[in-house]
């Protein structure tokens, strides 16, 4: 028999629902951000929590809870771990591209006043605009980690050597061509998967 639920009916913005469809599909984020969102998604759409567990094949405990969670913190909050100690964190490879290229961009370029990074300074900077940037797996994230993560490719931040580079006269539109060929990609992609929903 199915429990019912007493707790508010799950509304959001488009962009939070393009966001969750988003998370639900990614072959790169953590399994668990992805499973969360397939279960918001899911009382989204108007099943009920135990339809949810049996579909999902997840307790109904975890149902319940990340949709209270969501309920009260909102979408991208609501998906994230609060942190444990001593349990090591569940970062994507999409997440950890994104330190990488962070700690390979001048912080003064993000508005920080520092011509290098620290651990600190960069891991704050993460915390503070991972959600933003859709990396919800990040808010948590601390100094060891980020050393992991840079030292496993070799890149160390703090030890910046800086040298001149003749410049390509025609990189500009070099760059415009592959952003124009990202771009037409992308919108043939968005096409099909229109394309697919209407099937």
């Amino acid at each position: 028999m199915s429990r019912i639920s007493r707790r508010s009916k799950l509304s959001f913005t488009q962009k939070d629902l393009d966001y969750l469809i988003k998370l639900s599909r990614s072959r790169n984020q953590a399994a668990s951000i992805v499973e969360r969102s397939k279960i918001i998604l899911l009382s989204y759409q108007g099943k009920n929590d135990t339809e949810i567990s049996r579909e999902l094949k997840v307790d109904y405990k975890t149902v319940r809870k990340w949709i209270k969670r969501v309920l009260d913190l909102g979408v991208k909050e609501g998906l994230v771990d609060k942190s444990r100690s001593g349990r090591p964190q569940d970062i994507s490879a999409e997440s950890r591209a994104f330190v990488i290229s962070l700690a390979c961009t001048k912080p003064k370029d993000l508005g920080h006043p520092h011509e290098i990074w620290t651990q600190r300074l960069l891991a704050k900077h993460i915390r503070e605009n991972c959600i933003k940037e859709g990396h919800p797996d990040l808010s948590k994230i601390n100094q060891g980690t980020i050393s992991k993560i840079l030292n496993a490719s070799n890149i160390k931040p703090h030890k910046i050597k800086y040298y001149i580079a003749k410049v390509d006269p025609e990189f500009d539109q070099k760059a415009a061509n592959v952003l124009d060929t990202y771009r037409e990609a992308k919108r043939l992609n968005e096409k099909k998967e229109k394309m697919n929903k209407l099937r």
